[in-house]
């Protein structure tokens, strides 16, 4: 029956991937055999299905026992998904600042050592950053989710009814989907946040490597801060989808909001020209790119003057298409 898949869903998405089969299958067979004492091998009816599993009692108490162990540092609900998502941001920063290190030792290859200790120097900050950004986004999931249930088993007790819904095909939510997003943030914002100065026009002649930077490095450093709340921002949408693995109108509309802070940020950032680097056609004609009054030099200044003008209104365009997407997605859940 549907309730008991609803019941058997709700217990083992709280557990360890590795473990929910094995548990599914005990736990099913558990259920069948407490109905057949009830039913003397009939058929059960809704009443009974709905009394054993009163008797077997909330989910989430159920994944606990099958858990066998509590940890705490986060709690026992949310601890593997806490293991799973730590390891998924420091995996994606180890990357990020290996990939810098890579880079700046093809630059500037007489300064390597230097470079390697930056990048452990660099490497263990990042891995502390992480941890405590995982952690206090954790801690706001547990603290905000044990407010809830704890409201909420003040006001009834749990009955089979208050199971959620099996998610179907279209509002199913694939592992992969969170996880690539999560570590396509931390890349992104590790790189741009360690290396901006290398995001440019690369430049090779006799034997010299440099970089004319697209952006002001002071005035992006400014927004870094912004840029790290909104990569915990992120983080935390992203793991609600791992625990929930379907959209839900709150997590639609969730992602809709985060869609619009993403949008009202890279506005402030990119509307002010001075975060451009005011000097990229100068430098681009010191290192010989190209020649003041040629044509490839008002070829490329026309390029630059367009792609700093017209970034906001491609971050526009994205969004505007992920949120008619997004909409799209909750009308389907509706539906």
């Amino acid at each position: 029956m549907e309730l008991i898949s609803r019941y058997i869903y709700a217990v083992t998405q709280k557990l360890p991937e590795k473990q929910r089969a094995e548990i599914e299958k005990e736990l099913r067979g558990l259920i069948e055999d407490m109905l057949e004492v009830r039913t003397h091998g009939g058929s059960p009816s809704p009443k009974e299905v709905e009394d054993v599993l009163a008797e077997l009692g909330n989910p989430s108490e159920m994944a606990d026992r099958y858990r066998g162990s509590k940890r705490y540092l986060i709690g026992p609900g949310l601890f593997a998904s806490y293991i799973t998502v730590l390891r998924i941001v420091w995996t994606a920063i180890g990357i990020a600042l290996g990939v810098m290190f890579m880079i700046e030792s093809f630059m500037d290859p007489t300064n390597i050592l230097d470079h390697f200790i930056d990048g452990i120097v660099s490497i263990v900050i990042g891995l502390m950053q992480g941890f405590a950004w995982v952690t206090v986004v954790f801690g706001v999931i547990e603290y905000t989710g044990a407010q809830k249930a704890k409201g909420k088993n003040a006001e009834q007790v749990w009955k089979p009814s208050d199971l959620p819904q099996l998610p179907d095909n279209k509002s199913r939510i694939s592992p992969a989907e969170p996880i690539a997003s999560i570590i396509f943030s931390v890349l992104f914002v590790v790189l741009f946040s360690y290396s901006i100065d290398l995001l440019g026009v690369w430049r090779f002649a006799g034997g010299d490597r440099m970089v004319i930077p697209f952006f002001n490095t002071d005035v992006f450093n400014r927004f870094l801060p912004y840029i790290w709340f909104f990569l915990a921002v992120s983080i935390l949408k992203e793991i609600m989808k791992l625990n929930t693995r379907r959209w839900t109108t709150r997590l639609v509309g969730m992602e809709i909001s985060v869609t619009i802070l993403y949008l009202i940020l890279a506005t402030f950032m990119f509307w002010d020209p001075v975060i451009w680097n005011a000097d990229f056609m100068q430098q681009a004609v010191d290192s010989g790119l190209v020649t003041a009054g040629s044509e490839g030099y008002n070829t490329v200044n026309t390029i630059w003057g367009r792609a700093t003008n017209g970034i906001i209104y491609l971050i526009g365009l994205v969004s505007v298409i992920q949120v008619i997407s997004l909409i799209v997605t909750a009308y389907r859940h509706k539906s």
